[in-house]
């Protein structure tokens, strides 16, 4: 059985730090010092959370050890907001080095995610936030046309968003694409974001009706976890014989991670670049206190039929180079394997 998962609410996907915050504003403004009953409750709270979600019940044991450790030696008394996040996070990465497992500190962001948890966002912040998509693209930077090699390059590096104008923009790339014989894909320096944008390209590359399990989603809790397949309908031409090349480098991380190993596994694209930077859980933002928040993994992504993932490992690419020469050399071999072809004809 077919299950089709639409991302809910309070699940962002499988979000790296650097793509969310990039888009924030941190206060300028000295982090005020966060006292002994708040630090409390901000280990309680994210180790409830570690206890509750996290997808390794073994691995969540030791992290919360670590924390009441800590917190019993005083290593967290009397250090400003920034500086506590700083440390618990360090601790935490200390026990298992998760990436996306993060304490971050950012007033302008704590605010957002407060208001739109309690439902009290106004419609001034959701312009705001609207705009700010808008100027990035909603992630696409340019979809440039090679007639001579019937190569179309698609550039995203501002992360998968999954708003219906994202959607739309990705379309309208892909439908600029639709007559190439060969795709280049570059998400290198792409920081994530929700994996819906990524099953939503790769419907693209194979035929009406012939949807593929793209990826697996495992949860603490068994019984929730997540089959996640390419949409049976994208607007626009197929391109299942066109050849895909995918570049990354070691700033791909997380959703855009699980576009390339996708792809990668089941056989439809070549990955050109660095070994990739390995965030392989997806999660939500937790607000703590003063200022504090969480991205708590919740969700281990893995190939179908398999514990097997990117996590703590990267995207290990077919053709290993420098990311800064992927484009060069997915380039060059679209160009080699034409003059073979030609040489083949004469």
């Amino acid at each position: 059985m077919r299950l089709n998962y639409y991302k809910p609410a309070a699940l962002l996907g499988l979000f790296s730090l650097p793509l969310f915050l990039s888009a924030q504003t941190t206060t300028k403004e000295a982090a005020p010092v966060v006292s002994k009953e708040a630090t409390h409750e901000i280990i309680e709270k994210i180790s409830n959370g570690l206890d509750q979600s996290y997808p390794f019940p073994d691995i969540s044991k030791k992290y919360i050890a670590a924390l009441k450790s800590q917190e019993a030696k005083k290593a967290y008394e009397n250090l400003p907001a920034d500086q506590l996040a700083k440390k618990i996070t360090k601790d935490l990465r200390d026990v298992h080095k998760d990436v996306h497992l993060t304490i971050f500190y950012n007033k302008d962001y704590f605010n957002q995610i407060t208001k739109e948890n309690t439902n009290t966002s106004t419609p001034e912040d959701e312009k705001l936030e609207l705009e700010r998509k808008r100027q990035n693209n909603y992630g696409f930077d340019a979809v440039e046309l090679d007639k001579k090699t019937s190569t179309a390059y698609i550039k995203i590096s501002g992360g998968f968003h999954g708003d219906q104008e994202a959607f739309e923009m990705a379309a309208a790339a892909m439908n600029m694409a639709a007559y190439s014989k060969n795709i280049i894909i570059d998400i290198r320096d792409n920081g994530g974001g929700t994996g819906m944008m990524g099953r939503f390209l790769a419907g693209y590359f194979f035929n009406p009706g012939d949807e593929r399990y793209y990826l697996h989603g495992y949860h603490k809790d068994r019984t929730k976890d997540i089959q996640e397949w390419t949409y049976p309908f994208v607007p626009g031409k197929r391109m299942a014989d066109s050849k895909l090349y995918i570049l990354v480098n070691k700033r791909t991380a997380s959703a855009t991670e699980g576009f390339a190993f996708a792809m990668q596994k089941m056989h439809r694209a070549t990955v050109i670049g660095d070994t990739t930077a390995g965030a392989g859980i997806a999660g939500s933002m937790i607000p703590l206190k003063e200022s504090l928040i969480v991205f708590l993994p919740v969700k281990m992504v893995a190939a179908p039929d398999s514990d097997q993932g990117w996590e703590g490992i990267g995207v290990l690419p077919d053709v290993a180079v420098k990311g800064e020469d992927a484009r060069t050399e997915a380039e060059r071999i679209i160009k080699k394997e034409q003059e073979e072809v030609a040489a083949k004809t004469k």
